[in-house]
């Protein structure tokens, strides 16, 4: 606390002064009525004793003043002014916390960040808790709703964090699920509630819904940020060697990508996938250098159709400044690159869309993405997913905010959360840090998950602060990393702690002495933060104390039985996505009723129609 020097109250004073000016007064009035002493000319005591003995006798109000009483009062009165007006210390003072003001947050203090209705909280602790619409919640307590939880494996963050947020049901949910678990353990309560229930594999790469990143693509600049997803998800190192090849690829994406944007989508002849950018990079290359390739005489046809388009002009620039061994060299990485989608499972998987992302903000959705924790090989099919969704659902916000959207109106949008665990197994997101500080305005919160610093610093270098300073909650669950304990322990603060010092000497004449000082400390030093306990948490948020509580028990929020536990629950969730045609007809038939004949057989029928063609 902040104390300054109490500026003096004159008023006070000049009670206190025109109080001892009329005491002085009468006094000397008691003095003057006292027989005098001869020959005694100052403080005669024989005229003090009579003033005691006899003091009594004069009465208390006495308002005719003498000359030598008016001198008495006065002089009384003058010297409590000169109390007032003695020169003043202006020093500031923080009693208490000279050397730091660090302190725990209380339960109360952090209680005022909650919603009125507990169903409209985000869940941090067992008491750490904050109202996720804004407009619910006090001017003082609107902070944005991205959070950063740290947390080493078994620290209970799907546990005490990611289920207990899910049980809450009060937005849409893209949860990253890299066991696969947990659609399964949450998947009918959500459903049983109104959610419609997506899941993205890249696991098992089958019954999952697909993603088509054209069916998201609506402008050239599309385009840039597709194929600049694509190599930051399998970008394999930093050097700047790299770079040049990295940019080089990125002329060739941009002309293939856009080709298949501007004759797919835009001349509307066909519904483009990625994976035709692998069949085209097959036949890019001349079998005769005098014959044009196929993929060449395709942009020429398109030239013809779109003259002057995107697509055509970074085709354009990437055959004008790369030829013989330096072009074979990009057409090997770019080959390289687009090698999975020789697998027919992950051409399957892109070949269409079911995601239906332009309604995550307006139906209760649920996305579960599932991706391989060691592997890496479909990463920068995940980084091209989050990519569009980042695009996607702040566009599909700005047309609801700004009345622009057909069917939706503002009070019908939808927050949206996006519960990223294990974070920094997915590659780097480009553009990342300006997404998470842009997303608060359009109900968008983003929940990053990790297990160190170390992890966020590998990947975003230096940007890893401004992630940070972009999440108004940190939630600490523990770690063995020494730089994610020092950081913790510097946000915690210092606080000011007194010292006593004793000594004793010994001997005949022995003596002792103590003395008591004020020193700083950190509220947490950087082992006590890794040594928290197993059960608890700490809770940062901005611009308040950090908060030391229990983590989270997901058995004691009010849905706990709405949960699943293993396969031979009742609630266990069990789902078929369909992949084709073939898949779709196979779940909808009612196969009881399915008559399998032969081609001969149906020839041979006597139909009410003909067969004929």
């Amino acid at each position: 606390m902040v104390t300054e020097q109490k500026k003096r109250n004159f008023f006070i004073y000049l009670i206190v002064g025109l109080i001892l000016f009329y005491v002085v007064h009468w006094l000397v009035k008691l003095y003057d009525l006292a027989p005098a002493t001869e020959g005694v000319i100052f403080f005669d005591e024989a005229r003090l004793d009579w003033m005691r003995a006899n003091w009594s006798s004069k009465s208390l109000i006495d308002f005719s003043f003498t000359q030598s009483s008016l001198y008495g009062g006065g002089i009384a009165f003058f010297i409590v002014l000169m109390f007032y007006f003695r020169v003043n210390d202006k020093g500031r003072y923080r009693y208490g916390e000279e050397h730091g003001s660090a302190r725990y947050a209380t339960i109360k203090e952090i209680a005022s960040f909650r919603d009125k209705e507990p169903e409209n909280d985000m869940i941090f602790s067992q008491n750490g808790r904050m109202g996720l619409f804004n407009k619910r919640l006090p001017f003082n307590r609107q902070l944005n709703k991205n959070t950063l939880t740290v947390g080493l494996p078994g620290d209970g963050k799907t546990f005490t964090f990611v289920k207990p947020n899910l049980m809450q049901m009060n937005s849409s949910f893209v949860i990253t699920d890299p066991k696969g678990l947990l659609v399964r353990e949450t998947g009918k309560m959500l459903e049983a509630n109104g959610y419609k229930i997506k899941v993205f594999d890249l696991v098992s790469l089958t019954n999952s819904n697909q993603f088509n990143v054209f069916h998201y693509m609506h402008d050239e600049l599309d385009i840039d940020r597709v194929a600049e997803a694509i190599i930051a998800g399998t970008k394999r190192s930093d050097n700047t060697g790299e770079d040049f090849w990295n940019q080089a690829e990125m002329l060739l994406m941009r002309a293939l990508i856009g080709y298949l944007y501007f004759d797919g989508k835009v001349l509307k002849k066909y519904e483009p996938n990625i994976a035709q950018v692998a069949d085209l990079l097959r036949n890019i290359r001349r079998e005769d250098e005098d014959t044009p390739s196929v993929v060449e005489r395709m942009f020429e046809e398109l030239e013809e159709e779109l003259p002057g388009n995107y697509a055509n002009r970074q085709w354009e620039l990437f055959n004008g400044n790369f030829e013989g061994k330096t072009m074979t060299s990009v057409l090997s990485v770019a080959s390289s690159r687009f090698a999975v989608f020789d697998h027919d499972a992950v051409r399957n998987l892109t070949a269409r869309d079911s995601m239906e992302m332009e309604k995550w903000q307006t139906e209760k959705t649920a996305v579960f993405i599932a991706i391989p924790e060691t592997d890496k090989s479909f990463n920068f099919i995940a980084t091209t997913m989050f990519t569009m969704m980042f695009r996607q659902l702040p566009k599909t916000a700005d047309e609801i905010i700004q009345g622009l959207h057909p069917t939706c109106k503002p009070e019908d949008l939808l927050h949206i959360r996006l519960i990223l665990d294990e974070f920094a197994n997915y590659g780097r997101f480009p553009n990342f840090t300006e997404t998470l500080s842009s997303v608060r305005s359009r109900e968008i919160s983003i929940d990053i998950i990790i297990q160190a610093i170390s992890q966020l610093k590998a990947l975003y270098k230096d940007q890893w602060e401004t992630i940070f300073n972009n999440c108004a909650t940190l939630v600490y669950l523990g770690t063995n990393d020494k730089e994610t304990m020092n950081y913790f322990s510097m946000r915690s603060g210092k606080q000011t702690i007194n010292v006593k010092n004793q000594s004793q000497t010994r001997g005949a004449q022995g003596s002792s002495s103590q003395s008591i000082q004020t020193i700083q400390r950190d509220l947490l030093t950087p082992d006590e933060v890794a040594r928290i306990g197993v059960d608890e948490a700490l809770i940062f948020i901005s611009k308040q104390n950090v908060f030391r509580d229990k983590k989270t028990n997901v058995l004691q929020h009010p849905r706990a039985k709405e949960l699943a536990n293993s396969p031979s629950d009742d609630n266990w969730y069990r789902y078929i996505r369909t992949m084709s045609d073939m898949d779709d007809w196979d779940a909808n038939v009612n196969h009881d009723r399915v008559i399998n004949t032969t081609e001969k057989q149906v020839l041979e029928a006597d139909l009410p129609f003909s067969l004929a063609s």
